[in-house]
């Protein structure tokens, strides 16, 4: 049996924040496949440890206070095995130099402690958050947590800047373009990207644009993969499903119903915005 929820950020924090997200499964699930994405995790474990299954590194367990970076390509998988108790915060892809003035380069495509990186303070927080059962009161804790880490002084770089437009776009951005907005070169922008985000300009785009057509299916899941890849802004049904392949591992209808629920930041969207609400099974279909 698994029970997940999600939710947005209160407003203030949705510059920096795109959803929090709870998680409790009993017995044993097979293994859910996590696509490319472009968040970083701040992720909290309270009881049995969950499974990464990593076609290139073989499984592990994960820490009970664990940071994970963005993540560009696909053959991770998760398991679930026991009594999974998690609450995690998935970070816009830029906040965490806004936020903690960590450049996301540090942790793309790698895992860590997550207080090897954001100190001490996040480790108190889990032990915050053990403390609280109930969903709500977890976001209210976490919530906490990061208006006081929220900084007034935190300069956006350029590449940060130009990341938050690619956001914005849904990766529908011309790399040259968005050079020339910032007046510097493309291959200027590149060096910046790889410098301060760990990924090259070209390949955030692409993977904003994946995410942003599979998000569409989660909270519209009636909408035909042609009108996403139409809206998407690929060129034809058969360049999304190239894309799905290359960063999901699978064409985009098995994708989908293989997803279960690796994408709690668009589930929290196609839900209102409740603190509260229990994703639908119907979610979850391909996963239980």
């Amino acid at each position: 049996m698994r029970t997940v929820q999600s939710a947005p950020a209160a407003i203030a924090l949705r510059p920096f924040v795109r959803a929090f997200a709870a998680r409790t499964v009993a017995g044993v699930l097979g293994p859910q496949p996590m696509p490319a994405f472009l968040e970083t995790v701040i992720h909290f474990d309270f009881a049995d440890p969950l499974t990464v299954i990593d076609g290139r590194e073989g499984p592990r367990q994960v820490r009970p206070l664990e940071i994970v970076g963005p993540h560009t390509s696909a053959g991770t998988s998760l398991g679930f095995d026991g009594n999974i108790n998690t609450f995690a915060i998935f970070l816009q892809p830029t906040a965490l130099w806004s936020l903690f003035h960590v450049p996301p380069s540090a942790i793309a495509e790698r895992h860590y402690e997550a207080d090897d990186i954001l100190g001490q303070s996040v480790r108190d927080l889990w032990h915050v958050l053990a403390e609280r059962t109930g969903f709500v009161e977890r976001v209210r804790a976490a919530e906490a947590f990061l208006l006081k880490e929220t900084r007034t002084d935190s300069a956006e770089l350029p590449s940060t800047a130009a990341a938050s437009s690619i956001v914005r776009t849904g990766g529908q951005t011309v790399i040259q373009d968005l050079a020339g907005q910032l007046h510097i070169g493309v291959r200027q922008l590149e060096r910046l990207f790889l410098r301060d985000l760990g990924i090259s300009p070209k390949r955030f785009a692409r993977v904003a644009r994946f995410q942003t057509a599979l998000d569409t299916r989660v909270r519209h899941p009636e909408t035909s993969w042609l009108n996403i890849a139409v809206n998407a802004g690929y060129h034809d049904q058969m360049h999304l499903v190239h894309d799905f392949r290359a960063l999901a591992g699978y064409a985009p209808q098995h994708t989908f119903q293989r997803l279960g629920d690796s994408r709690p930041a668009a589930l929290a969207l196609s839900h209102g915005g409740e603190r509260n609400a229990v994703l639908n099974p119907s979610n979850l279909q391909s996963s239980r």
